[in-house]
């Protein structure tokens, strides 16, 4: 049922941006539209701007509406992937929004950072943890990349009851020196 859905979704992507790329050559171009059919070359030559106006309008909105089913379609299958967990009452769904609250507590307890932002994609063979991060310059970079992947580590096992080997990847984005008072200048 999941390939029929994907195999809709993709034919109906594709005939909107057809239908929405027609309409804005009929806009531009009445000329170059001797392929579609005399037919609509003789009313949209003759129409009235107005007339003109609404194609594009519509074409617009067609292709507006196939870009949207394109994203909504990318976050449904962002939202739905959640972690199952096997217990012996029954299976526990986590899901990905959820572990990736460990930035909060990431952050309060590893010293030097500024903010952390995180993602958690669930992948055949576990876990991929990706921790983009803000640093203060009061210490060095390494150790403290080192100590926030500990903290991940240690909150996503503990959170989630698992001995999975989880290898965090953290992307430092930026580093603010850190004044005496606590301002920070970029």
């Amino acid at each position: 049922m999941r390939i029929f859905n994907t195999i809709i979704i993709i034919i109906n992507t594709l005939l909107f941006l057809l239908a929405g790329a027609i309409g804005i050559c009929l806009f531009f171009c009445p000329n170059l539209v001797g392929q579609i059919g005399s037919e609509i070359k003789k009313f949209v030559e003759s129409s009235y701007i107005a007339v003109r106006i609404t194609i594009l309008i519509f074409s617009l909105f067609l292709i507006l509406t196939a870009m949207m089913t394109i994203i909504g379609n990318i976050e449904k299958r962002r939202i739905e992937r959640k972690v199952v967990l096997e217990s012996p009452m029954g299976d526990i769904m986590v899901s990905l929004s959820a572990i990736e609250d460990f930035s909060k507590i990431v952050k309060n307890q590893v010293e030097g950072v500024k903010d952390i932002k995180g993602k958690v994609y669930s992948k055949k063979n576990g876990l991929k943890v990706i921790a983009k991060v803000t640093l203060f310059s009061d210490r060095a970079v390494s150790d403290v990349t080192q100590e926030i992947q500990e903290a991940i580590i240690k909150y996503i096992q503990y959170t989630l009851g698992i001995t999975a080997e989880i290898k965090p990847t953290v992307i430092v984005s930026k580093v603010v020196y850190k004044e005496e008072k606590g301002e920070e200048n970029e």
